[in-house]
Order: structure tokens, then C-alpha cells, then sequence
């Protein structure tokens, strides 16, 4: 018992940790670019091209995904063969995209 819940806190502080570090990436290369954008960008309007983008870059994100990552997240764990909800999420955005 003790075993399989240090296997869980071991994968789940793994997986956050994958995770944790892309957000961090991510932000630190926009602090890196802030320098550049101000330098190549001559009005404070052509700012709002960027804002428009990270803006439809998320909602396409979750639409051409069909938000297949909260379901997978829920049901990989309920079923006793793991790999088979993989391959149908994985297998289904493949196809679709």
C-alpha cells in the first residue's frame, strides 16, 4: 500500500514537474523577446498583433484538441488497459488534424 502511494506522489510530482517547467520556459522566453518586441515594433498598436495571436493560439489549442487532454486525464487512470486510451486519443487527433 505505502509502496503504490509513493509510486503516485513519485509520477505525479514528475508529471507536474514536466509540466511546471514548459509554463516556466514559456514565460521566461517571453521576458527574454519583451527587449527585442520593443525594439522592432515601432507603435504601441502593432503590440496588440501579439496579444491577437497568444489569444487564438489558445482557443485553437483546445479546439483542435477537442480539450482530448481532460479526458484522457480522467479516464487513463480508470482503465485496466492504460495504453488503449493513448492509442485512441492519440490515434483520433492524428486522424483529425
Amino acid at each position: 500500500m505505502l509502496t503504490s502511494r509513493k509510486q503516485n506522489i513519485v509520477g505525479l510530482a514528475k508529471d507536474t514537474a514536466i509540466y511546471g517547467v514548459s509554463t516556466v520556459v514559456v514565460k521566461f522566453l517571453n521576458y527574454l523577446l519583451l527587449p527585442i518586441c520593443t525594439y522592432v515594433f515601432n507603435q504601441t498598436a502593432e503590440y496588440g498583433t501579439i496579444t491577437k495571436f497568444y489569444a487564438w493560439t489558445a482557443l485553437l489549442l483546445v479546439i483542435l484538441t477537442y480539450g482530448m487532454e481532460t479526458g484522457f486525464f480522467r479516464f487513463v487512470n480508470q482503465e485496466e488497459n492504460p495504453q488503449s486510451v493513448y492509442k485512441t486519443a492519440y490515434f483520433t487527433l492524428l486522424l483529425s488534424n
